[in-house]
């Protein structure tokens, strides 16, 4: 019998996973914030799932408003969804405020209207001021349209006192 740090089940449950944001910032309301904001609920974003400490993942409609001249998801949304799943993994992780100081994206492939954008953001690094992650954006089939990099600043959360 071997002996280990006891592992802790991801969460997969979407209303456990938004209970967990709305706690890591118990004052957001008081200060007028939205979580999740506006844009992830625009997006319709749905949160699949939560590694505590680790990943998240969320999946995004591709709908054709969203259309570049080809018929494929713009990369700009692309990039919103990939923003939108690292964003709700900073205060997941950190309890607090962060901004995106940069991002880097490498698009794969493209994926059509009427299909779903899967992200799963995770931590590479966190230090007392910087959240360094990493995201892959993939279809239905699991293939990588697009991965990224991210640096964010972080700030501790204002209270609404």
């Amino acid at each position: 019998m071997t002996m280990g740090a006891p592992s802790i089940e991801p969460m997969t449950k979407e209303s456990e996973i938004l209970e967990q944001l709305k706690s890591a910032a118990p004052d957001a309301e008081a200060l007028g914030l939205e979580i999740p904001p506006p844009v992830f609920q625009f997006m319709e974003g749905r949160i699949e799932s939560y590694e505590p400490g680790k990943s998240l993942k969320a999946s995004f409609p591709v709908k054709p408003e969203y259309n570049n001249p080809m018929h494929r998801m713009q990369g700009g949304m692309i990039a919103a969804a990939i923003d939108n799943t690292m964003g709700p993994l900073s205060l997941l992780i950190t309890r607090g405020a962060a901004v995106t100081l940069s991002m880097n994206l490498d698009y794969v492939r493209g994926i059509p209207a009427g299909k779903r954008l899967h992200v799963t953001a995770s931590v590479v690094s966190r230090s007392r001021t910087n959240l360094i992650m990493e995201a892959v954006a993939s279809d239905d089939r699991g293939k990588m349209v697009a991965r990224s990099t991210a640096q964010f600043q972080l700030f501790r959360m204002p209270t609404g006192k």
